[in-house]
């Protein structure tokens, strides 16, 4: 008897364990809701070194918000969305440097798919390199593109 109860209290004990333990691994940094700290690793770590070029902590307190209201509040969701969309909006910038390079016109201006874009002689350089969005700008793109493809989604009744 004093076996079967040992084995009884073992077995709660290794479940317990069990339950928690996957409970605690299923609650890893990717369910977290992020804050803008975690949101600017996330961005670091998911998106092109080229693009880092002048985005500052009140840009990326902007993106937070703008990530909130697209109903975007976990790394995983941030990690999906860049994983979805980060081609897409690379083509889409490079379309928009090589319009611009092209452009018989004065001004540095493309339009595609997603808008009318323009830029500023000062970031000439970078758009020769091919470089148009920050990556607030990359970010904001797939947001963009996200409910476009949501609306096409809708209409299609």
């Amino acid at each position: 008897m004093y076996t079967t109860n040992n084995v009884y209290k073992l077995r709660i004990l290794t479940a317990t364990i069990l339950f928690f333990g996957i409970t605690c691994y299923g609650f890893s940094q990717e369910a977290v809701t992020f804050d803008t700290n975690l949101l600017r690793s996330t961005l670091l770590e998911k998106l092109p070194t080229e693009n880092r070029n002048a985005d500052n902590q009140e840009d990326i307190e902007d993106l937070y918000d703008d990530l909130q209201i697209a109903e975007i509040y976990t790394v995983n969701d941030l990690t999906n969305l860049i994983d979805t969309y980060l081609k897409e909006v690379l083509i889409i910038e490079k379309e928009i440097c090589t319009q611009m390079l092209e452009s018989e016109d004065a001004e540095l201006t493309a339009s595609v798919s997603t808008g009318t874009y323009s830029a500023t002689f000062e970031d000439a350089e970078l758009i020769k390199e091919g470089i148009y969005f920050t990556t607030v700008g990359l970010i904001r793109t797939m947001i963009d593109l996200s409910h476009q493809t949501e609306d096409d989604t809708d209409q299609e009744y």
